[in-house]
């Protein structure tokens, strides 16, 4: 709801919430002799403490813990946290469970997307509030859209034991290996249900989006399929580095008058998540996924919708081509010492520490445990997308504003949602959607 108030030469516009976006932000924009003058975006959500919550807690009570952060994203958080512990302890997985987490990965991508693509953003394009009132006219899309999000929770049942924060996913394996029939069962509703993902992808790439066009740096993870669960943090430029170094290469804030971490790059914003990694690692998509990009404009961050529909293109030929070929059999999870890998030069004497990168959803996710003697943590770090997103989002605002300053207060606000929505960010996650105000002087 808009409300607009004036006090003598002061004009404030107040948005008291902006629909769609998962949390809450607060967005402050001030405009004196009508140019811009300041942009600020501030997460007020509570803080959430997860990186205190894991404190002397056992290493296998972390994972279960930490994918409650994010419930879309949570088998992301999920397998990050068990690899930031495998790493502290040196375990080694077998290829089937590397094999197993890479599906549990591509589920989340299918649940995210869908979800996205046609609940949250399609609504702006066609003109409407809301999923529940385009259905009146767009019925097919909005089914279609429940449909691959359905589709995507079996995948993460089937292999993660549940929808939503899987539990069949431990430290060195899997407590239950997925049955071979339902994973033959999945095989014939993914293929049936691909030309669902790619009349996604037709639809997203014939959309109008917004004019607007911006430098700036990218980051994602560079592997040869694809793959949301490995492989090595790279940019725009070739630098290429691994995640035990991230904490030299991102630096970390609290921002002022909110309670969620921004993190930049040489004291520079950047981006992350489906555009970013078309971006850095665009070759490894599957060759249907990669008929879609030359419809990609990597400078437009709008494009992020697209970026995802031609994801979810790549993860159905990814997950179609894995389980043609898996022959899962029964294996126990690796065992271990909780005393193994100790005395790392990077930590105190008698401690170990791990630290993982996936790709969630929405771009890098990091976690990074310190372990003591007895295997309990004594030191964590989590940083989501989101937070890394935050302050490009900022930038982009300022750079998109001034050619709006004209327009009606209603058109503002909306081309303002549609660009936050892009990034398809999660404000709980960050805070470790929108309250808008205008001030005009």
């Amino acid at each position: 709801m808009a409300k607009n108030i004036n006090k003598g030469k002061t004009k404030t516009i107040k948005l008291d919430h902006i629909t769609k976006i998962e949390g809450h932000a607060k967005l402050t924009i001030q405009i004196v002799k009508n140019k811009l003058k300041k942009v600020k975006l501030d997460v007020y959500e509570s803080a959430r403490f997860f990186e205190s919550l894991v404190l002397c807690r056992k290493y296998d009570q972390l994972s279960p813990l930490t994918s409650r952060i994010c419930g879309t994203c949570s088998p992301s958080h999920a397998i990050t946290s068990l690899l930031a512990t495998e790493n502290a302890f040196k375990i080694k997985v077998s290829e089937q469970t590397k094999t197993l987490r890479d599906l549990l990965m591509y589920g989340t991508i299918i649940q995210n997307h869908a979800m996205h693509l046609y609940l949250l953003v399609l609504p702006d394009y066609f003109g409407y509030d809301s999923a529940i009132e385009m259905a009146s006219k767009y019925k097919k899309e909005v089914l279609m859209g429940l449909s691959l999000k359905k589709l995507g929770n079996e995948l993460v049942t089937v292999v993660g034991g549940r929808e939503i924060h899987p539990i069949s996913a431990v430290i060195g394996g899997f407590s239950k290996i997925p049955e071979q029939d339902k994973l033959k069962e999945l095989l014939v509703k993914f293929r049936k249900m691909k030309k669902y993902a790619a009349a996604t992808a037709d639809l997203f790439s014939k959309l109008t989006y917004p004019k607007f066009s911006r430098e700036t740096q990218a980051f994602g993870l560079v592997n040869k399929t694809h793959s949301f669960y490995h492989g090595k943090i790279n940019c725009v430029g070739g630098i290429c580095f691994a995640e035990q170094s991230y904490d030299n290469i991102f630096e970390e804030h609290l921002k002022k008058g909110s309670t969620a971490k921004v993190v930049l790059y040489k004291n520079k914003p950047f981006f992350n998540g489906a555009l970013a990694r078309l971006l850095v690692n665009g070759d490894s998509l599957s060759k249907d996924a990669k008929k879609y990009l030359p419809k990609i404009d990597v400078k437009n961050p709008f494009h992020n919708n697209l970026a995802q529909a031609i994801e979810l293109v790549h993860s159905f030929d990814r997950i179609i081509e894995i389980l043609e070929k898996i022959k899962v059999h029964d294996e126990k999870p690796v065992s271990f010492d909780v005393k193994h890998g100790r005395r790392n030069a990077e930590t105190a004497e008698g401690s170990a520490r791990g630290i993982a990168v996936t790709e969630a959803p929405r771009g890098l996710l990091f976690h990074d445990y310190t372990y003591d003697e007895n295997g309990h943590c004594i030191k964590a770090n989590i940083i989501t997308p989101t937070a890394q997103n935050l302050k490009q989002m900022e930038e982009d605002l300022k750079l998109m504003l001034p050619s709006l300053l004209s327009k009606p207060e209603s058109v503002i606000k909306k081309h303002v949602e549609m660009l936050i929505r892009a990034y398809d960010p999660c404000f709980s996650c960050s805070s470790h959607f929108l309250e808008m105000k205008i001030e005009k002087r």
